[in-house]
């Protein structure tokens, strides 16, 4: 059960979000239901909304991917944002993509005024758990035919067609994997059914669980090019003769992210250092990578001397996810750095508070959850995560090829 707490603020910010929706939705209002296009009659062009966080574009990668399989006259154009656009480059899946910045609203004016250009066939609501007013404000100034949505979230009205949601969904993807039912899937057929406990079900509290969440169906795909690779392996062998000249040979690498988005999603400063140290005790032949934020700099630099480790400098989104492709197990609180994982089949220790694993955890890949009900991360122990990350770098004496999952774009 995850843990819920009232925010008096948020909730009247939340009520007069559904009154907007509901008055522009009278406005909106499609005359009728429309039938899916018979999309294989000739090309189409659909527009995918994902203007949002990272972690949240690179989880619908595989929802890109399943579109075009079933129906290849489909070109998807994402309108995306200023952060996340990088995590596309590459992508054979997918054609246009719209930069807009949610911190400067007027940069939406010039990107809807090419979309209306276009005239799309469809435009999808990734919102696919909640309503969203940007959303529908963005569906409706497209000028798109076809508005596609999950039904019951508040907004129906605005939707020329709903779709239901996916039974027995948990996990974010599996969710968002409602959205190809207009393209002749069917969700729920598609997963694995009947699906064992562990990728089902809430994880325990406190408590280092094994195996990835959901249904695995509709994994992630990043695409990074040779160059990039490179770059990334040019830095973990530099690392690893460090390693051997203190007296052994590097095996399977470790790359630790110390960053979060979000004040409560980080874990804290000497509790990093408290494993690390611990980690390194017992495989002192482990290279070990630390990451993240350029704003947490600092902690970085605290950390790495505390620990011995070198700090790995990544100025740009597709620098870091390189590093994930090379790396043999990644390490990281709830962030996008799970879901790069994912995407690229790394195996990955997460740390998650208020018990968000079921819907946010590693997918389809291997891992190990552990959380905490409470509201912050800092209320973690050391211990249950000292267990997972042991576990995991003695899974295996030697890794599987790195990088082969992340294919050049």
């Amino acid at each position: 059960m995850s843990y819920h707490w009232h925010d008096p603020f948020r909730e009247l910010e939340r009520r007069l979000k559904v009154l907007a929706i509901a008055a522009l939705g009278r406005l909106t209002r499609p005359p009728a239901t429309r039938p899916a296009p018979h999309w294989s009659e000739r090309p189409h062009r659909i527009l995918y909304l994902r203007y949002d966080h990272i972690g949240d574009m690179v989880l619908v990668t595989g929802i890109f991917r399943a579109i075009k399989l079933a129906q290849p006259t489909v070109t998807i154009d994402v309108l995306a944002s200023a952060r996340n656009a990088a995590v596309l480059s590459g992508n054979p899946d997918v054609g246009t993509v719209y930069r807009v910045n949610k911190a400067r609203p007027w940069s939406f004016l010039p990107a809807l005024a090419r979309v209306r250009r276009v005239r799309y066939d469809a435009v999808l609501d990734p919102m696919v758990t909640g309503a969203s007013l940007t959303s529908m404000l963005i569906m409706w100034a497209s000028g798109a035919l076809h508005r596609i949505g999950v039904a019951d979230r508040g907004n129906d009205f605005a939707l020329t067609l709903p779709v239901p949601k996916v039974p027995g969904a948990i996990h974010y993807v599996d969710h968002s994997a409602a959205l190809l039912q207009p393209f002749g899937i069917d969700p729920s057929r598609s997963a694995p059914h009947p699906e064992s406990e562990s990728r089902r079900s809430p994880h325990e509290p406190g408590a280092a669980n094994e195996g990835g969440v959901g249904w695995g169906v509709w994994r992630p795909k990043l695409f990074l090019t040779p160059a990039e690779l490179s770059e990334a392996e040019t830095f973990w062998r530099f690392v690893e003769a460090r390693t051997a000249a203190r007296g052994a040979g590097g095996r399977r690498r470790l790359l630790v992210n110390v960053s979060a988005g979000a004040p409560w999603r980080c874990w804290t400063e000497e509790r990093f250092i408290t494993t690390l140290r611990r980690v390194r005790e017992r495989f002192a032949h482990i290279p070990i990578v630390l990451l993240g934020a350029p704003s947490d700099e600092p902690l970085k630099r605290r950390v790495s001397e505390a620990c011995g480790v070198p700090v790995a400098q990544t100025a740009r989104i597709r620098q870091m996810m390189a590093l994930v492709a090379t790396c043999d197990v990644a390490f990281t609180p709830d962030t996008s750095v799970t879901h790069i994982a994912s995407a690229l089949g790394k195996p990955v220790v997460v740390m998650f508070a208020r018990n968000g694993s079921p819907h946010w955890g590693p997918y389809g890949t291997a891992g190990r959850i552990v959380s905490t009900p409470e509201r912050t991360l800092a209320s973690l122990a050391v211990q249950p995560v000292l267990q997972a990350l042991e576990q995991m770098l003695a899974t295996e004496e030697e890794p599987e090829s790195r990088g082969a999952s992340a294919a050049p774009g």
